[in-house]
Order: C-alpha cells, then sequence, then structure tokens
C-alpha cells in the first residue's frame, strides 16, 4: 500500500527568502517602493528617525490603494503568492506591475527585526494594525505557519487610504555616505523613458541635511555633447530607428533589426573631456563613479547592470581590443527599456537582482552594443557624413587623373632627363599633399556651417521670443500703473499683498528676460585679449560694491597671459563669478570678507580661481547651480541665469567652470580654458 508525504515550510523559509535574498539594504528600499508604485500610490515617503539613537526607524509610507484584512490573509500573508501574476497592470493608473514573485514583503526582514504595518484598504473604514517580530520565525518552530502574527482593527471616519511601514531594530548603520548612495541610486529608480509620471519618491533624513527631498532625475542632455537614442518600435520590430544628437545638431538614420528582439528602447550619453569636468560639478562624483549603462524593464531598473563596476556589455573588453576608436565604460552612461509583456524571454532571476542570461538576454547585449555603443563611436571617431558636393568631386577626379598623366610624363621625361623628371614628381607629391589640406579644410567648413546655421536659427528664435515677451511685459506694467492712477483704486490687505507680488513677479521676468537678451544672444569678435588688464579692469569698476560691502580683494594675476577670445565674454564671466561672490559674502559676519582672484597658466590650461569665503553652496544645491533661473540670492536679485551662462560662454571656447572642494568656509570656482 502506497503512503505519502508531504513538504512542511521550516519557519527558517522567511530568512532564506528575506534578509539571506535581498543582501542589500538599498536593493530591500527598492522593493518596497515598488510595492508603493505597484499601489498605484502618487507619492512614496521614506524616512530615516531618530536614526544615531537606539530607536532608530526607517518608515515607508504611500498614498496607495491599501490593503483589507481579506487581502492581507489571502495575499500578502501567503509566501510566494502569484496575486500580481496574471495581472499586466494596476487597477488605477494602468501601470505595469513590477512584484510578481510574492517576496518583496520580506525585504522589511532585510531593514529590521521588527516591523509595525498600518494600512486603509481605498474606499474602506477600517485600519489595520499588525506587528512583526521577524526575529520569532529564527526560533526552533518546525513550520512558518505556527508563528502568530497579532493584528487590529480598527473603524475610521474620513477617506484615507494607503500603507505605512514602522521598520526599527534595524540590521545596518545608516550613515551620510549611504544615504547619499540611496538618493543617487533612487534617481535611477525610475525609467526615463516614462512621459507621464504622477508617482513622486521623496526622502525625509533630516540628520543627513534632506528634509523632504523629492528625487528628480538628472539631465544629461545639458552635459552631454554627444548622445544617441534609438527605438525598436512596436509596431514594426523589423526596423531600429536612430537619432544622433551632437552639438545642438541632430541625425537620423533607420536600419535593419539584425536581432530579432524587441521592441526597446535605448538612450545613450557619451561624455568627452569638458562634459566629464561639467559632470562632476553637478553630479559631484566622476562619470565613472556613476555607471554605464543601465536596464530597465517597464519603469524600473534591474540591478546591477550598469553599475560602476558591471560591465555588462565588455564595453571595457572591447576597448581594449581597439582603445583609439572605441569608448570604455567610463565614458558612456545609457538606459535601456524592455518590456514585460513583449520581451518575455527576458527573465528576472527569483533573487531580484538580474536576469537569467539566456539567448534572448544575449541578443538584448547585441542589439544595445550595435544600434548605441558602435553608432557613437562611428560618429565620435570618424569624420560626419557630409552632403556631397558635386563639384569637390569633380574637381578631386580631375586633379586625380592630372596626376596621373603628370607621372607618366615624368616616367618618360625621366629617361632623357632625370633630374627633371624627379623635379616633375615633387610637383606631382605637393598637389596631391595640397588637393588633401583643400579637401580637409571644404568638409571641416561644411561641419562648422552645419553648426552656426542651427546657432543662427536659434538666436533668430530666441531674439523673436524675447522681443515678444518683453512687449508683453511693458503691456502689463503700463495697464498696472494705469489701475494704480484710477480714482477710488483701494484694495484690502490681502489684494495689496498680491498686488504687489505681481509688480515684483513682472519686474523679475523683465530682468531675467534682458540678462539673457545682453549675455546670450549677441554677436561674439574674437581678439587677442591680456586676460590680467581686463581682470583688473573688472576688479576696478566693482571696486565700490566691495568698499560698501567691506570686502577684501587678494589677487594674484599672470600678467602675461593672452587668448583669443570675446572681450565681453571675459568680463560677464569675471563679473558673474564675483558678483556670486558678493552675494554670498553678504550672509557673513563672524569673519573678515575675503575673495582671491588668482590667474595662473599650466602646460594644458590657463586658469582663473575665484574663491570666496562666504556661506559657500550645500550639497544639496550643487547639482542645481548650474540650471537655469534657479537661486538662492532672490532677496539680492538674483535672476538664476549667472552660472549657467558662465557654463555655456565656457564651452563655446571648449573651456570648463568648474566647483572645486575645499576645506575652508566659502566656495571656490575654477574657469579652465585650453592653451
Amino acid at each position: 500500500m502506497e503512503q505519502y508525504l508531504k513538504f512542511v515550510a521550516s519557519s527558517n523559509l522567511k530568512s532564506l527568502l528575506g534578509k539571506d535574498l535581498v543582501t542589500d539594504q538599498i536593493t530591500a528600499i527598492f522593493e518596497l517602493v515598488k510595492n508603493s508604485y505597484d499601489a498605484d500610490s502618487n507619492k512614496v515617503l521614506i524616512s530615516f528617525s531618530d536614526i544615531f539613537s537606539d530607536h532608530a526607524k526607517i518608515i515607508i509610507e504611500d498614498d496607495g490603494t491599501g490593503m483589507s484584512l481579506d487581502d492581507i490573509k489571502n495575499n500578502w500573508m501567503i509566501i510566494g503568492t502569484d496575486s500580481k501574476k496574471n495581472n499586466m497592470y494596476s487597477a488605477v493608473y494602468k501601470r505595469p506591475l513590477n512584484g510578481d514573485k510574492g517576496i518583496g514583503r520580506f525585504s522589511v526582514d532585510r531593514l529590521g527585526g521588527l516591523l509595525d504595518l498600518k494600512t486603509i484598504k481605498q474606499n474602506d473604514f477600517q485600519e489595520i494594525f499588525m506587528h512583526f517580530n521577524w526575529n520569532e520565525f529564527e526560533k526552533s518552530y518546525q513550520n512558518v505557519s505556527d508563528v502568530k502574527i497579532p493584528y487590529k482593527v480598527e473603524h475610521i471616519k474620513g477617506k484615507k487610504q494607503g500603507l505605512k511601514l514602522s521598520i526599527s531594530d534595524l540590521r545596518d548603520n545608516w550613515d551620510k555616505t549611504k544615504i547619499n548612495e540611496l538618493i543617487r541610486n533612487l534617481r535611477q529608480f525610475k525609467s526615463p523613458f516614462i512621459s507621464e509620471d504622477n508617482f513622486k519618491i521623496i526622502v525625509d533624513a533630516p540628520e543627513f541635511g534632506y528634509n523632504y527631498y523629492e528625487i528628480t532625475a538628472e539631465k544629461l542632455e545639458l552635459i552631454s555633447s554627444l548622445w544617441i537614442s534609438v527605438e525598436c518600435k512596436k509596431e514594426n520590430t523589423d526596423l531600429v530607428y536612430l537619432t544622433v544628437n551632437k552639438d545642438g545638431i541632430e541625425y537620423e538614420e533607420v536600419t535593419k533589426n539584425l536581432y530579432n528582439i524587441g521592441p526597446l528602447k535605448a538612450k545613450v550619453y557619451s561624455f568627452n573631456q569638458g562634459d566629464k569636468i561639467r559632470f562632476k560639478n553637478r553630479y559631484q562624483r566622476r562619470v565613472r563613479e556613476f555607471g554605464n549603462i543601465r536596464l530597465y524593464r517597464d519603469e524600473f531598473r534591474i540591478h546591477p547592470y550598469g553599475e560602476e563596476n558591471n560591465d555588462w556589455l565588455d564595453i571595457d573588453r572591447r576597448y581594449t581590443l581597439g582603445f583609439a576608436r572605441r569608448f570604455s565604460s567610463r565614458d558612456l552612461i545609457g538606459y535601456v527599456q524592455s518590456y514585460k509583456s513583449y520581451n518575455k524571454g527576458l527573465m528576472p532571476l527569483t533573487s531580484r537582482q538580474g536576469l537569467i542570461e539566456n539567448e534572448e538576454f544575449q541578443k538584448l547585449r547585441f542589439f544595445v552594443i550595435e544600434y548605441t555603443v558602435k553608432v557613437l563611436e562611428r560618429y565620435f571617431f570618424e569624420k560626419f557624413k557630409s552632403n556631397k558636393n558635386e563639384t569637390i568631386e569633380k574637381s578631386k577626379k580631375n586633379i586625380e587623373n592630372s596626376t596621373q598623366n603628370l607621372n607618366s610624363i615624368a616616367k618618360k621625361v625621366s629617361e632623357i632627363d632625370p633630374n627633371l623628371g624627379r623635379d616633375i614628381k615633387k610637383y606631382v607629391v605637393e598637389i596631391k599633399k595640397e588637393q588633401t589640406e583643400q579637401l580637409n579644410y571644404v568638409k571641416n567648413q561644411e561641419e562648422l556651417t552645419k553648426v552656426y546655421s542651427r546657432i543662427a536659427q536659434k538666436e533668430t528664435f530666441l531674439h523673436q521670443l524675447i522681443h515678444q515677451a518683453l512687449i508683453d511685459i511693458k503691456d502689463a506694467s503700463t495697464a498696472i500703473r494705469q489701475l494704480e492712477k484710477q480714482s477710488g483704486f483701494i484694495l484690502d490687505e490681502k489684494s495689496e499683498e498680491l498686488f504687489i507680488l505681481l509688480k515684483n513677479s513682472i519686474e523679475s521676468s523683465k530682468t531675467k528676460l534682458l540678462t539673457v537678451r545682453d549675455d546670450v544672444v549677441r554677436t561674439r569678435e574674437k581678439t587677442k585679449l591680456n586676460l590680467s588688464g581686463v581682470i583688473k579692469n573688472c576688479l576696478s569698476s566693482m571696486q565700490i560694491q566691495f568698499e560698501e560691502n567691506s570686502i577684501n580683494i587678494k589677487q594674484v594675476l599672470d600678467v602675461d597671459i593672452n587668448y583669443y577670445m570675446d572681450k565681453s565674454d571675459l568680463e560677464a564671466i569675471v563679473t558673474n563669478l564675483l558678483t556670486n561672490s558678493i552675494k554670498s559674502l553678504l550672509e557673513v559676519s563672524d569673519r573678515d570678507r575675503i575673495i582671491e582672484v588668482n590667474l595662473r597658466k599650466t602646460n594644458k590650461f590657463i586658469v582663473l580661481k575665484i574663491q570666496d569665503n562666504g556661506i559657500g553652496i550645500s550639497e544639496l544645491n550643487r547639482e542645481k547651480i548650474f540650471d537655469p533661473f534657479f537661486t538662492t540670492t532672490e532677496k539680492y536679485g538674483g535672476s538664476g541665469l549667472g552660472l549657467t551662462i558662465v557654463d555655456e560662454m565656457l564651452k563655446e571656447y571648449n573651456g570648463a567652470l568648474e566647483l572645486v572642494d575645499i576645506n575652508d568656509p566659502g566656495a571656490c570656482f575654477l574657469v579652465k580654458l585650453r592653451c
């Protein structure tokens, strides 16, 4: 007679699927944020409370659809449930669901030994409280179901919904470095291809200087001078559409999909030396520390692809085989988007750390290299494709025919007069050399013409836009003045405040537009300048401001440095940086106010240093200071355009503006121009 046995799950299963499986604390938070996203939350708040005390907590709270008691019993409490597996999209916002293994909830175990769960189901009036002591599972129970989880239900009034996880008895030490790493990773959490974003991630870690800090994505288009967008569309996966952007000019290509995979999207940015300096200024780390090409499945990242030490595309291996014509992983940052519903062969590992590296995964790798990396290399290391000029081609052919005929003549002449034959051959070599130089010059001029044409179109449009906006502002100002002159024009206190705000906003907009018009949209004339002379004149013109604000100027200027540039550009660069230093120093009253101006020349660069001992730039603001209209000096009339203008000007000279870390109070900027 047959007898039967059945499996019984040990309580140790919790650890195998929880803290032992999710080995990284940041990945654990990712899993919980994913759950909030799947629950149709508009916002998830990650709070770090009393982090240096014995009562340290991590609280993850969202406003999603929440859970009922039945949801908890039939889904949340069943290990490995496939409650999401048959649903491709969320109920409210139709978001592609990410959690389908039923183990993401055990990420809380990875973060801490205790959990207090509170949830309210959408359109329900019951609030459910549960307390989990994960350590109870690690005692010698025979069955996971032997561990009893206490809960209670309370009736509530009012319309509330969502989930709150309060995690204590933390398993990791959280310091400033780890919080910064979390924020950096959360920036890459959501796919950059999301067209409509109604999901906010907010970090509140006051002990580390982050107060309800909203996570925003990097804007690499503002930094990289060469990048590519690639799409293999759902409607036709046989074709791949490429758009290359170099120095503001777009080049479009359509090619055949060789790898029978798709639909897919990709965007990859390359960084030259100047781009890398600008990147470090904005994000306070190097391109190579950021990682390389990240992989996404629907709306979220798949770890660990694209991390600093994860070269899943073997980019560096390719580089060693052809370093003079190929990128390394230190030169690239990018994103690749796959789709759960279409790319079913790309299957995640149970650990959620990566994909099963099957045949479909290899096709994906080949696709990304072929249509992003190789194309960028072609545009970077080879000359741009240019339209063939028939006259030039005809001339080239005629010269080639003529030089061939001359070579034949030289050969015959050499039989009679060797010296004359040698001279003719020498002239042939000179003609060919001259032809090569002229062809290179023409190609370069064609490329320059394209760039200048694009810039001219932008400047013309910008002129028109500013002109019309100034007219509109003038009309608004006139209307306000006429309104004020009308008899009986009296406002109550609140309306008066709004009226003043309106006038100030109009004046602020006018100032910003005039700044753009005067500093950006104008004709430039490069002349040979003695840099120290121009800088001294700038300092002299601002001497009254320095004296009025008790600011001491320390200057060390190398007098023998000349450079070809527009004088107004140099003046704008110097005065903008000095003005920023003055505004920073106005906030200081406990020390002597000092600005140091230093001009020197190295083997490679001309370096202008402007350093002050003001309030400096906070870590939170460092990545924003180059953004147009971002300012912390509104009360001093700051428009938020100064550093943006300086950065853009220096790009035109193949230079860079660099924010330097210093141990002393204040801020230090370096203007670097190539010798």
